[in-house]
């Protein structure tokens, strides 16, 4: 039967009144609060009228959002009782983390990337009172905000958007850090030291990519923030807009209800610098609720010290007996690397934070941070931490990786008492595997144990995630949400319920695919560290090509390719409607790319075998084979590109596109000048065409 454009007319009428009929009879209304006009409930209005009309029962009821204050450790839940649904918890953001409890209960799914809408509502009847309270009292991620995929180059709407997303999966607690030059001005003598230095300060160049220009329509020649590539070249203009961005999206966070942090590191500066560079972030960021000064990333590269120039750090900064302990002293050999510093940043930022707090109108809390990945310095430095600012929360960054972060953590806090001061810094994923698809599950799972059996009556204060990319870690950022408010959470359990809302009904085949992965992920953070490091720097003198063991990237690339076929089998099971699909079509995509990223270093790691003459020169047939065993390296990234650029749903997509020209591309085109003698801007070429791997490619209908 056809139905004439009138007819349709009415019949959208009919839907639409309805849809708003049941709007209107869902009467919302407040209790203890000063004003229901936050940003908070603003957001929670809008979510409950567009996704509460949807669901049986659901109408005609009263929403009563109750701000009870006698709840002091995050508890939040919802009663219905009557005609009533009433959604309670200690503070604002709380109360709404109940209000997406309930929608979670009634089937909706709330990911990093945005929400899940289930094919069948459960009624709203039908369900039971429910209280959570949290494993970890504040629970979040920690931004780095440094690389071209995570949100510095993010329009400040899609930044908010991303905020409340976390809102949505009932994270409370957001840290932003600054590198110096990023996100803060300070005075330093007589000039003013200023920030916008995007990326570290280099520059991610599209002019000279067709490719680039034609998938990122939202930059011309520079990858940045889009509004800040007209001023990009003005270093005064740039400085102050990378400050109102920050300030805009930290008091947006602040204004949902989230615990904002602020991190920035003092390294070598004196005491009075820090200090001052302190009370500049302060008068610039006044809605943070917190400020940490944290090492630099320490345990390993730095300068070589003596024992005698790290025991004058400890009594330069230390009071004796702690100068003396066994613990502190335990790392300090007759030669070193980087402990010196270590000791001495942790030193300044000691006596900086004694300084402040000794001031009362100081604001934010103030914490200490410490960021290193060798256990015995760490052990060190965590312990001069403690003795010297006992009531100090200690900010701990143990590692690389989820993985290597729980085993650190295990050996690093031992006690309860340790445990309440210090809060924990894990992954979601690595930045030295950036362009390959990865789990962090399984180290996360460890975590949370070695918490539940030091505090197993008690909750953990705080642990934050690292993360930049954002579609690429939706599985693994659930995983952080569901065990920071339940606690320890069995991966494959998780896994399990997981599959259950996306409608994945080969569960089994599902759970092989992230062990696979999981052993991606492990094998290359173990054997291929930074392989797939997005530091521009790290390729300018063209990079880790000839430096990784080809066995090992051939076992990462096998673990990679059974896992995409598997993920073949289980997506051609699926109807291209359900939520899985989308879901599935993605991480098959970029399992393809890590895929075809290994095949790039395995011909790329033949650098290696090009024969120098004595005086360092290459012969004519030599270099002609470094041709091309780059080009054929060059076309595989090519088609990296190609494959993802099928699927970006988000920005950060963008700026891994972006990232991976100027890093790794790059680089590669350095070994081809320096051993085949080829221009950079040449383009690649092979009598040999590469093949691309036997999956198939998933692309954005």
């Amino acid at each position: 039967m056809k139905t004439n454009s009138k007819t349709l007319q009415v019949l959208l009428w009919i839907v639409c009144s309805l849809f708003m009929t049941g709007c209107r009879n869902m009467k919302v209304k407040y209790e203890g609060f000063s004003s229901s006009s936050s940003a908070s409930m603003r957001l929670v209005e809008s979510d409950l009228r567009k996704y509460m009309a949807e669901v049986p029962g659901a109408a005609n009821r009263d929403y009563l959002f109750c701000l009870d204050q006698t709840i002091t450790d995050g508890s939040f839940g919802f009663q219905l009782k009557d005609n009533q649904v009433r959604m309670f918890g200690g503070d604002e953001i709380g109360v709404t983390h109940a209000f997406y409890t309930l929608l979670e209960e009634l089937g909706y799914t709330f990911d990093v990337t945005g929400v899940s809408v289930p094919a069948v509502k459960k009624d709203l009847s039908l369900l039971t009172d429910k209280s959570i309270t949290p494993k970890v009292r504040w629970r979040g991620i920690r931004q780095h905000v440094n690389f071209p995929m995570d949100i510095s180059s993010y329009s400040i709407d899609d930044a908010k958007e991303y905020i409340n997303s976390l809102l949505r999966m009932r994270f409370n607690k957001i840290a932003f850090h600054s590198y110096p030059g990023q996100w803060y001005e300070t005075q330093v003598g007589d000039s003013l030291a200023l920030a916008g230095n995007f990326f570290y300060g280099d520059t991610h160049f599209m002019y000279d990519s067709e490719f680039l220009k034609k998938h990122i329509s939202t930059n011309d020649s520079v990858f940045c923030i889009p509004e800040a590539e007209p001023i990009f070249t003005d270093p005064g203009k740039r400085s102050r807009f990378a400050v109102a961005w920050m300030q805009e999206l930290v008091n947006y966070a602040a204004d949902l209800g989230f615990y904002v942090q602020m991190s920035f590191e003092p390294r070598l500066a004196s005491v009075d610098q820090a200090v001052q560079t302190a009370e500049d972030i302060r008068k610039t960021y006044p809605r943070i609720n917190a400020l940490e000064m944290i090492t630099e990333e320490t345990g390993g590269w730095g300068p070589r010290c003596t024992a005698e120039e790290v025991k004058n750090t400890l009594k330069t900064y230390f009071p004796s007996e702690i100068a003396n302990d066994s613990i502190v002293c335990a790392p300090i050999q007759p030669q070193q690397t980087d402990l010196n510093a270590l000791y001495t940043q942790v030193g300044i930022i000691t006596q900086a934070i004694g300084q402040l707090q000794a001031k009362e109108t100081f604001g934010p809390e103030l914490k200490l941070g410490i960021y290193s990945t060798i256990t015995r310095y760490t052990n060190g430095a965590y312990r001069l931490a403690r003795l010297t600012l006992p009531e100090t929360q200690i900010c701990l960054m143990a590692s690389h990786g989820s993985g290597g972060t729980a085993t650190a953590v295990a050996d690093l806090i031992r006690t309860a008492d340790d445990m309440r001061h210090t809060e924990i810094y894990s992954w979601i994923e690595f930045d030295g595997l950036m362009y390959l698809y990865q789990n962090s599950i399984d180290g996360n799972a460890r975590l949370m144990e070695h918490i539940g059996k030091l505090l197993p009556e008690e909750q953990q204060g705080s642990i934050l995630y690292n993360h930049w990319r954002t579609a690429e870690n939706r599985t693994s950022a659930r995983y952080a949400m569901t065990s920071t408010l339940e606690g320890e959470t069995i991966p494959d359990v998780f896994y399990e319920q997981y599959a259950g809302r996306l409608a994945i009904k080969d569960v089994e085949k599902y759970k092989k695919i992230l062990a696979l992965l999981q052993q991606a992920n492990d094998h290359s953070r173990t054997y291929l560290g930074n392989i797939g490091f997005c530091w521009m720097g790290a390729w300018r003198s063209g990079g880790s090509f000839p430096w990784m063991n080809k066995e090992h990237v051939q076992t990462a690339r096998t673990y990679y390719f059974e896992a995409g076929q598997l993920l073949a089998e289980l997506i051609a099971q699926i109807d291209k409607t359900s939520p899985a699909y989308d879901y599935l079509a993605f991480m098959g995509n970029r399992v393809l790319c890590s895929v075809i990223y290994m095949d790039a270093f395995l011909e790329a790691a033949e650098i290696r075998t090009i024969r120098k003459e004595v005086d360092g020169s290459v012969s004519e047939s030599e270099k002609l084979r470094a041709q091309e065993i780059c080009n054929r390296a060059l076309l595989l990234f090519d088609q990296y590109m190609e494959t993802h650029a099928q699927m970006m749903p988000d920005r950060g997509c963008e700026g891994t596109l972006v990232s991976i020209w100027n890093a790794p591309i790059r680089g590669l085109k350095v070994y081809r000048s320096q051993l085949g003698g080829v221009a950079p801007e040449e383009l690649p070429h092979s009598d040999t065409p590469v093949d691309a791997p036997p999956l198939p490619i998933f692309y954005n209908d």
